[in-house]
């Protein structure tokens, strides 16, 4: 029998990968979160489909990754799994209500929204959401009653667990995510499932990830068998996407078997990263591309402490990773709407939409910028950033190196730049370039140092920076902190 066990696998991986077509690969895949869209219409039916819908119109966006905007532990849609957000603590959406009661129910008019638009809607299921541990009324009421399938605030490595992060490992909590899907694909006629298991990490005790990746497997192997029988009775495939770490290793150390996932054929579409910005796109195109799964990086909306991002950051990260072979551009906590944004951010991301999905438009932008990951570790999002180095001292005389990853030929006037917290005039900083020294440093700002540097010493891919503090003033005993790096291009 245990003989058995892998051919039987092997078996159903097989009929997995042959019994569907290839998915469609998208340029640009946006991600609506429906918080923010629906909290700045107020209320108002037809703001809210104008603010999802009308920063899409006439972009590269062709797929539509919708969530409900309540975390996927309550829900903001008529569903008789999940109760309604804000019931158990009294603050319920009352216009979510309303909406139902005339006919219409969020998921009905967001899928009719797209067919009219022509765009494949994805439900996007943040499936171990921790917003929870903060917005008490995204609470539900079955971690009130179940408080030993909630892992609590636990140390993986540098950083603590949010409080009412999901275990996994419990039957129970594998089993309710399931019933979401399955009445979700029941009630509405969505084109896929996203599960974004970046919605959060843990899964798992810590030290319990590797062997209880399994169970995660399993949970998906059952979802693609829902997805499949569904799809078979209306006519056309359900497909199936996950949003996991930027890299092979990260998947592995959060429990996420995604080497198992490609083999076994159990998604369509893979979205890597969470606000870092140095994606290894390769090695999962490696994986992916021979079973004509697509890969998309994620340009987030605020990727490593950018806040909101610059277009010429987007417009640099977007070209890192059309260089890396990305099927497309993934979009996440992008708010395009112009009207009552209270992510201030509408205008120039609506623009941007028109351009992501397009490396030669990117590449005729008169600014880019490209800059060295920083800000990890951060709690939701445990074993991400693992080559990330910002932010850091520089200890006096010593060494600080970090990478720029660059996904184009640099033309024109290239800048590198410096951010380094507490800086005094009389402070020396040094630094060089893939090995050659950078002349002419100079302060632009009272923390911001600039310099000029020729294009040559620059290539596409990884560039090495080394920053050494050689003069320190004693003014000062506060440390210096490199928290950002950057080249800037000027055409």
């Amino acid at each position: 029998m245990k003989m058995l066990k892998p051919i039987l696998l092997s078996l159903l991986a097989c009929s997995l990968v042959t019994a569907r077509e290839p998915a469609k690969k998208y340029r640009v895949i946006f991600n609506c979160d429906g918080h923010a869209v629906a909290k700045d219409a107020k209320g108002d039916l037809k703001q809210w489909i104008a603010n999802l819908f009308e920063p899409l119109a006439d972009s590269h966006v062709d797929a539509l990754f919708w969530c409900d905007g309540a975390g996927g532990n309550t829900a903001n849609y008529d569903s008789q799994v999940l109760e309604r957000t804000g019931k158990r603590a009294g603050k319920p959406r009352t216009y979510i209500d309303r909406w139902i009661e005339e006919g219409n129910d969020p998921p009905k008019v967001v899928v009719r929204e797209a067919r009219k638009r022509k765009l494949d809607v994805f439900y996007s299921f943040r499936i171990n959401d921790i917003h929870d541990s903060f917005i008490p009324d995204e609470k539900p009421t079955f971690k009130i009653n179940n408080p030993h399938w909630l892992i609590g605030p636990k140390k993986y490595g540098e950083v603590t667990s949010f409080p009412t992060a999901l275990n996994f490992a419990i039957p129970e909590v594998r089993e309710l995510k399931f019933r979401v899907i399955e009445e979700l694909f029941e009630k509405y006629d969505f084109d896929g499932l996203e599960i974004d298991f970046l919605r959060s990490a843990p899964y798992f005790l810590p030290g319990t990830e590797a062997k209880n990746a399994p169970l995660l497997t399993g949970l998906l192997r059952r979802v693609r068998a829902h997805l499949d029988q569904r799809g078979k009775a209306r006519g056309r495939p359900i497909r199936l996407a996950v949003r996991v770490n930027e890299s092979l290793r990260s998947c592995q150390l959060d429990g996420y078997d995604v080497p198992a996932w490609i083999e076994q054929g159990l998604v369509d579409h893979i979205s890597l990263g969470s606000g870092v910005m140095d994606i290894e796109v390769g090695e999962f195109k490696k994986l992916a591309a021979p079973r004509g799964i697509h890969v998309y990086p994620v340009l987030y909306g605020w990727p490593s402490k950018y806040n909101p991002i610059p277009a010429e950051l987007a417009t640099g990260l977007a070209l890192n990773y059309w260089s890396q072979g990305a099927d497309g551009i993934y979009l996440f906590n992008w708010f395009p709407h112009t009207k009552n944004n209270s992510e201030k951010t509408g205008a120039y991301m609506a623009g941007l939409l028109k351009e992501l999905g397009n490396p030669n438009a990117l590449r005729a932008r008169p600014r880019v910028m490209f800059a060295a990951d920083r800000g990890r570790p951060q709690r939701a999002y445990q074993y991400n950033w693992l080559h990330c180095v910002l932010p850091k001292a520089l200890p006096e005389g010593k060494p600080l190196s970090a990478t720029i990853r660059v996904g184009d030929k640099l033309t024109g006037r290239v800048t590198v730049e410096m951010q380094v917290d507490n800086l005094q005039i009389e402070d020396v900083v040094v630094v060089s370039l893939n090995g050659k020294p950078v002349k002419g440093l100079k302060r632009i700002q009272p923390n911001r140092l600039s310099a000029s540097v020729k294009t040559d010493i620059l290539r596409i891919g990884h560039n090495r920076a080394v920053m050494q503090l050689v003069q320190r003033s004693e003014k000062s005993t506060k440390p210096r902190v490199v928290s950002a790096l950057e080249l800037h291009t000027m055409r």
